[in-house]
């Protein structure tokens, strides 16, 4: 029963990876079933819970977000929005999962697979629709700023697995990228754009460090062609008075006033539209549930315990997710390139992720947690499939130098040792 158990739990997770780049309802339903199915196979025995740099931090967050729901200005509205802290349950699921390289190898494919066909699906609809702003493109999830953090974290994968691989994995990735990239230029999300950019400089100068220059003169070239409508809304990150620009900035505003007033646990996890209408500069007009960036939001929601368990949840994110990448630059000779690639793809990922939520709360965002988590925990689990390649690679050795005979020994002692080594069947 419990090997149609790990079966099921391993269909599951790829089911998971193959749910992540669309919308929220098929990846709660994998979430759920794949954290169940392995909660049971772990129940019954066997291999167990793998432990990862998450762990303590996540029991950290968990317990920011408590502490923030009991001193809330709304308690009753804010309790519910705790249990978005358990979703980091998905990295050590994730790294459980991945820990057979095989099936991690499967699971990747199937992310980049599925991620290109929701790419395609929703440039497809977008085209249809009229591809000119404020036409933008919005994947199944149905929101630009939220497809566009799902594209940027999955460009972000594919660009170091098709910079850093080669053969089929190269070429996977790039027809991955292909439309990726294109979906995520049209989503008109200026924090997706600059974290992707921000994710790129990761991978090339961990890469290719003296080309971050050409990157720079690539990025601005780039910015000079492009169409009318992008290369307007790229510019606009740069004009104090854009409308856009001008409402974020009183959303921080107003975010910095209630940390003045609830620094320690801030006001709570609740939606903040009422709240704002008191806090909000003169000048505001656009109402806002959240303050669009996560450290504001952080800060105003959950105060300076929020933002210490923010910080040291992320270094954990950080130690997981690249280690692999770490131990392949201090033992490089003869190791396979994926576990690398994914590991600084994800590390990448991750910095495109931290560096957009200055402009976004995507931490508010289950479809980006969900991704990110589990790219995440195979990251980390790559870094045991070099490891477990060397203990297989000499425990080979160790075998073929015991069958060598040892040219100082006569004849009939290499025959004894080898009688001791391999002794005779029983006869039957």
């Amino acid at each position: 029963m419990r090997d149609a158990l790990v079966k099921a739990s391993t269909l599951s997770f790829l089911l998971l990876a193959a749910a992540l780049p669309w919308s929220v309802a098929p990846m709660s339903i994998a979430l759920v079933l794949c954290a169940a199915l392995t909660i049971l196979v772990w129940q019954l025995g066997g291999a167990r819970w793998v432990r990862t740099p998450v762990d303590l931090p996540a029991l950290g967050w968990i317990a920011a977000l408590c502490l923030a729901s009991l001193f809330a200005l709304d308690p009753h509205s804010s309790w519910p929005r705790v249990i978005k802290g358990f979703l980091l349950l998905l990295v050590p699921v994730a790294a459980y999962h991945a820990r057979d390289e095989r099936v991690a190898r499967r699971a990747v494919a199937v992310l980049l697979i599925s991620a290109g066909l929701a790419a395609a699906f929703a440039l497809t609809r977008f085209v249809l629709a009229g591809p000119e702003f404020p036409n933008r493109v919005k994947g199944f999830v149905g929101h630009p700023l939220t497809y566009g953090g799902q594209a940027m974290l999955l460009a972000a994968l594919a660009s170091a697995i098709a910079i850093r691989c080669d053969g089929r994995w190269r070429v996977g990735a790039l027809l991955a990228l292909g439309v990726l990239l294109p979906a995520l230029a049209g989503t008109y999300t200026r924090s997706a754009w600059i974290g992707y950019i921000a994710a790129l400089v990761v991978i090339v100068a961990f890469t290719r460090a003296r080309f971050i220059a050409g990157l720079a003169v690539s990025v601005g070239a780039l910015a000079l062609v492009l169409p009318g409508a992008y290369r307007a809304r790229a510019f606009s990150i740069f004009e104090p008075q854009n409308p856009w620009n001008r409402e974020r900035v009183h959303m921080w505003e107003a975010g910095v006033r209630m940390f003045r007033d609830h620094p320690w646990t801030g006001v709570g996890l609740q939606d903040l539209h009422s709240l704002y209408e008191r806090y909000k500069p003169p000048g505001a007009v656009e109402p806002a549930g959240h303050l669009h960036s996560v450290y504001v939001h952080v800060a105003a929601t959950m105060g300076i315990v929020g933002l210490l368990a923010l910080a040291f949840l992320v270094i954990g994110l950080y130690r997981a997710a690249w280690r692999a990448f770490r131990d392949h630059r201090r033992a490089p000779v003869g190791a396979e390139p994926l576990g690398p690639a994914i590991s600084l793809g994800v590390t990448a990922a991750l910095t495109g992720f931290l560096v957009s939520g200055l402009m976004e709360w995507n931490v508010g965002d289950e479809e980006l947690l969900d991704l990110l988590y589990v790219m995440v925990g195979i990251a980390f689990a790559a870094a045991a499939w070099a490891r477990a390649r060397r203990t297989v690679s000499h425990e080979a050795d160790l075998t073929i130098v015991e069958r060598i005979p040892d040219q100082s020994l006569g004849e009939s002692a290499n025959r004894l040792r080898n009688q001791e080594t391999n002794p005779p069947s029983p006869a039957r």
